[in-house]
């Protein structure tokens, strides 16, 4: 008798440790599968947004907003660069540089961010890029959405003097800087406005709504692997009771 029970009980704890291990990992992989495509779909939804015809009014932009997480637009907007900012940190093709980032008027309300694209870092870091700019009307192209989260590299994240360089569009620290109201916004342009400044050619979106579902038909087919093996251990371990009956 005391044999059986010495041989039972590292099989019982291999059977307890297996439905263990099924019960927290198979909820996991399933989840990450159930993310990466919620986030295939949301891709898509995106590159649809940004395929439709632009917005010809602030209004009609900011009202589509709504509903959109890009709005491409096509309107007038005056340039207000007499405070520029510089998005560090910023890299095309593999070139390190800023993001220019300037207030912008677009009716008699809260001023909106402009980006006007990218611009090469010096070689020394304690140099900024120079360039000109004059305040001015003009028609432009471009996308209209609401600023993302980015990750803050340093401690201060505005310094002193113009152009100023940050670090994060924190947009309560640019409204006290500039001691006026800024909306929420940025006007991502595609029309050049400096020589010395590339502008966006495309919105990046992240990795393609195919990969997105690449990944996870990975997620579900390890939570079908892990269920077929739970299943497999179940039907041993009945066999073997079985068999000791």
């Amino acid at each position: 008798m005391a044999a059986q029970f010495s041989k039972a009980d590292p099989r019982r704890r291999f059977k307890w440790l297996c439905w263990g291990l099924g019960l927290l990992v198979l909820p996991l992989l399933l989840a990450l599968g159930s993310w990466q495509w919620q986030r295939a779909d949301h891709k898509r939804l995106w590159l649809q947004q940004l395929e439709q015809s632009p917005a010809t009014t602030p209004d009609g932009a900011l009202e589509r907003l709504q509903h959109s997480d890009w709005v491409p637009v096509s309107f007038e907007i005056e340039l207000l660069p007499s405070n520029v900012f510089l998005l560090d940190n910023r890299t095309w093709q593999g070139r390190v540089g800023y993001e220019v980032i300037v207030p912008i008027r677009v009716d008699e309300g809260a001023l909106w961010l402009g980006s006007l694209g990218w611009i090469a870092a010096p070689a020394q870091r304690e140099q900024l890029p120079g360039f000109e700019l004059k305040r001015q009307w003009l028609p432009v192209e471009g996308v209209l959405s609401r600023p993302l989260v980015s990750v803050t590299l340093a401690t201060t994240q505005i310094e002193a003097g113009w152009p100023r360089r940050i670090q994060s569009l924190d947009l309560e620290q640019i409204g006290q800087t500039l001691a006026v109201p800024v909306e929420p916004l940025v006007l991502h342009l595609k029309t050049a406005i400096s020589d010395a400044i590339r502008p966006r050619e495309q919105i990046y979106t992240g990795i393609a709504p195919e990969r997105h579902v690449g990944y996870a038909v990975q997620w579900f087919g390890l939570a079908l692997a892990l269920s077929v093996w739970l299943i497999w251990i179940a039907r041993r371990e009945y066999r073997g009771e079985a068999n000791e009956r």
